[in-house]
């Protein structure tokens, strides 16, 4: 038989070609012949079950969960113990702290910060247009002549007349320059010693005619740079009288549109005589800002408190009124002192208002 690979030929006996090695093809089966085809007997199949070993019970495995269990109860047991050795520590550090303050400021301080948060939002409201109301116009003066004008206290009419009095340079102590004057003919206190003006003096023309009111004007200069609240009496400049200042109260620091000043109550006298409501007066002294111009008002008031006149008031009895002077002359000023501005009459306080209404024009 011949190799199918080399050809060479390949003796019965040999299972391989002794040439390549090539396997002895197989012998060929008689030619039309069909080998007999043995039936396969088929053996039933049994089920095979694998069973899995059984696990052994694992006893390291419940040991290991219980040695994490006790693992995890010591951290959280040592968590809390140092806590509280924290809080042991804090505590008397924060409370030694917290001493000093004052929780009332605290208190005070949340508070402002909620208005202060309330003052943003009203801002806020602001912050958006709203209409201006239109400018009124100031009522015009009553009284005006020369470089002064005045308004009257409400509802009323002094019927000031002015007028451009001369110099009086007679007698070198009273002199004054040439001035204005305002002269009231209706004002209410008629019978009274002093009659109701206002008068507006040049300051330097006032000290070129009387050079000894320099101290006096000084005086006065600083009394209202100073404002005394209880002042023993006031520097009064002008007009100038041939008396004494018995009593000075109802001090008053008032200001005008020009200048500022200072009121007060009083009344002059050359001898010891009672405080009566002929001779009591409303006095205004004040310059303007420039200190141009003095101004001087002598208004004459009364009080229920008061006798009508010193006559009346003594009789008969005056050694014995002389005697105890003193006495009642501090007990008749303090208890002026001590009234309403609008216990006199007119109100003080009217008087007032017709003070700082005055406009004085620059020359």
């Amino acid at each position: 038989m011949q190799c199918e690979r080399c050809g060479a030929e390949i003796p019965e006996e040999s299972s391989f070609c002794g040439q390549c090695g090539a396997p002895k093809p197989a012998q060929a089966t008689v030619s039309g012949a069909v080998p007999e085809v043995q039936p396969v007997q088929e053996t039933p199949v049994e089920a095979v079950v694998i069973e899995s070993p059984a696990q052994p019970a694992d006893s390291s495995g419940r040991s290991t969960g219980r040695t994490c269990l006790w693992i995890g109860l010591g951290c959280a047991g040592f968590l809390v113990i140092m806590l509280c050795v924290g809080l042991a520590i804090a505590f008397p550090l924060v409370n030694s702290m917290l001493e000093g303050v004052d929780f009332t400021e605290i208190e005070a301080l949340a508070t402002a910060m909620i208005e202060f948060s309330e003052l943003e939002n009203l801002e806020q409201e602001l912050l958006e247009p709203a209409t201006t109301p239109e400018p009124t116009e100031a009522p015009e003066p009553d009284v005006c002549f020369n470089l002064l004008c005045f308004s009257y206290p409400e509802g009323e009419d002094y019927g000031a007349v002015p007028s451009v009095l001369p110099a009086e340079l007679e007698v070198e102590w009273f002199a004054v320059p040439e001035h204005v004057d305002f002269t009231f003919y209706d004002y209410p206190l008629s019978d009274t010693f002093h009659k109701a003006h206002i008068a507006i003096y040049p300051v330097a023309e006032f000290l070129e005619v009387n050079p000894g009111a320099e101290e006096t004007v000084a005086e006065l200069e600083a009394f209202l740079a100073l404002k005394p609240k209880d002042p023993d009496n006031v520097p009064l400049v002008l007009p100038i009288f041939n008396a004494a200042q018995m009593i000075t109260v109802q001090v008053e620091y008032l200001t005008f549109e020009d200048g500022s000043g200072v009121r007060f109550v009083s009344q002059y006298v050359q001898a010891s005589w009672p405080i009566n409501n002929s001779d009591l007066f409303y006095a205004y002294q004040g310059f303007t800002d420039d200190g141009l111009y003095l101004i001087s008002a002598i208004l004459a008031v009364s009080h229920p408190s008061l006798p009508a006149d010193g006559d009346t008031f003594i009789g008969d009895e005056y050694d014995a009124f002389i005697n105890a002077f003193e006495a009642y002359l501090l007990d008749a000023e303090s208890q002026l002192a001590l009234e309403s501005p609008t216990s006199f009459f007119p109100q003080l306080t009217d008087l007032d208002a017709m003070m700082a209404s005055m406009q004085i024009a620059s020359p």
